[in-house]
């Protein structure tokens, strides 16, 4: 459904070079959040290997934060003035969910930046010769691509060593549908008060008008 949605986006997304950029500055935020949440793994596993590994994978996202960042600030220099180049997520997800769990986690989300990674990269191979073609930022996917493909099989290897992987995939996913849900919840409630708020003025804004003409009638008015 997101590759779907994605797809429909594609006249936006390479519609100039300062929506590529903040494309990439987005990407940049995920790959700095995904940095810390691989670091605490790192840091709390007690398995060696498993340690070494997210310590590997922690390396790796922060490289490809700064990727993404250096090349956003290549297509739009004015991005050097936005606060979000040093923004991150940091949800302690290793803590929260536990290590098998976040391992589901992790390899999902792997396995859709894999897909995503693809699928930009041919719509930009699709612009070669072209005013819109971009080898420089299709040359970073492809580089950025081969990182996550390790890490989709890594995370899915050492998840199926720690318990029965479908089990914990498909919890994750329900995990991840949950928080999706209340995000959109705490995002929308803002808005919705002052939609809300809004219509309440329209609506009293008769009665309003009715209470100053009341006060102008005096004794004349009628209630």
């Amino acid at each position: 459904m997101r590759l779907v949605f994605a797809r429909l986006l594609k006249p936006f997304r390479w519609r100039s070079p300062r929506a590529t950029a903040r494309m990439l500055m987005a990407f940049a935020r995920a790959e700095r959040s995904s940095y810390f949440d691989m670091m605490e793994a790192s840091n709390t596993t007690t398995d060696l290997s498993r340690r070494a590994a997210y310590l590997k994978h922690a390396v790796d996202e922060n490289r490809h934060a700064q990727m993404f960042s250096l090349r956003a600030l290549e297509l739009d220099p004015t991005l050097a003035f936005d606060d979000s180049l040093a923004r991150a997520d940091f949800e302690h997800l290793f803590t929260r969910l536990g290590e098998a769990r976040f391992l589901a986690f992790v390899h999902l989300g792997e396995k859709r930046a894999c897909a995503q990674m693809v699928m930009f990269r041919d719509e930009l191979a699709s612009f070669e010769g072209t005013p819109r073609a971009d080898t420089k930022t299709r040359a970073l996917l492809d580089a950025v691509m081969v990182d996550e493909n390790h890490h989709e099989a890594y995370t899915k290897t050492f998840l199926s060593t720690l318990a029965p992987a479908e089990k914990e995939l498909r919890a994750a996913r329900f995990w991840e549908l949950r928080r999706g849900w209340l995000r959109l919840g705490a995002t929308s409630s803002g808005l919705l008060f002052t939609l809300t708020m809004g219509a309440l003025y329209v609506l009293l804004a008769p009665l309003a008008v009715m209470e100053r003409l009341r006060g102008r009638l005096g004794a004349g008015w009628q209630s």
